[in-house]
C-alpha cells in the first residue's frame, strides 16, 4: 500500500513541475519523516537531470533518494551512528542499478530512447520512490523485531 502511494506521489510531483530528485525527496520525506524540513525539496534542486541537468552524472532519482535517506537516518554530530544511512543508501543504489541498468543519467536516458514530456523519467522516479519506500519499511520491520 505504501509503495503505491509513494509511486503516485512521486509521479504527481514530477508531473506538477518538480524534477526527479525533488520529487522523490519530497515524497519520501512526506511519507516517513516525523517532521519534514521546510528546505525540502530545495536541498535536491541541484541534483536533477544527472546533477545540474548535465545528464553526465548519477540519476537525480537516485540522488534524491539518497538525500532522503540521509535526512531520515543520517547523523547530526561527528561520532553519531550513521550505519543505517550507509547501508540503506547502498541497498537503494544496488536495487536501482538492478532495475534500471545503471546509476548514470545519460546511460539511462539512452536506454529510454525518445520520450515525450519526460514520461519515462517520471515513471522511473515513481518506481524508484516505491522501491525506496519498501527499503525503508523493511528496515523498520527489522528494528521492530529487534525490540
Amino acid at each position: 500500500m505504501v509503495r503505491e502511494e509513494a509511486e503516485k506521489k512521486a509521479f504527481d510531483y514530477f508531473q506538477s513541475g518538480f524534477h526527479c530528485a525533488e520529487s522523490i525527496l519530497k515524497t519520501i520525506m512526506e511519507l516517513f519523516a516525523k517532521e519534514p524540513s521546510s528546505d525540502i525539496p530545495k536541498v535536491a534542486s541541484g541534483f536533477g537531470g544527472g546533477i545540474g541537468k548535465t545528464r553526465e552524472d548519477v540519476c537525480g532519482a537516485l540522488t534524491g533518494g539518497v538525500i532522503a535517506l540521509g535526512c531520515l537516518f543520517g547523523r547530526m554530530k561527528p561520532g553519531e551512528d550513521f550505519q543505517d544511512a550507509w547501508e540503506l543508501s547502498s541497498e537503494f543504489r544496488k536495487r536501482f542499478i538492478d532495475k534500471f541498468g545503471s546509476a548514470n543519467c545519460q546511460t539511462i536516458l539512452k536506454g529510454f530512447g525518445e520520450q515525450e514530456n519526460n514520461i519515462k523519467c517520471k515513471r522511473l522516479t515513481s518506481n524508484a520512490a516505491g522501491m525506496l519506500s519498501e527499503i525503508i519499511i523493511e528496515r523498520e520491520k527489522e528494528r521492530n523485531k529487534e525490540m
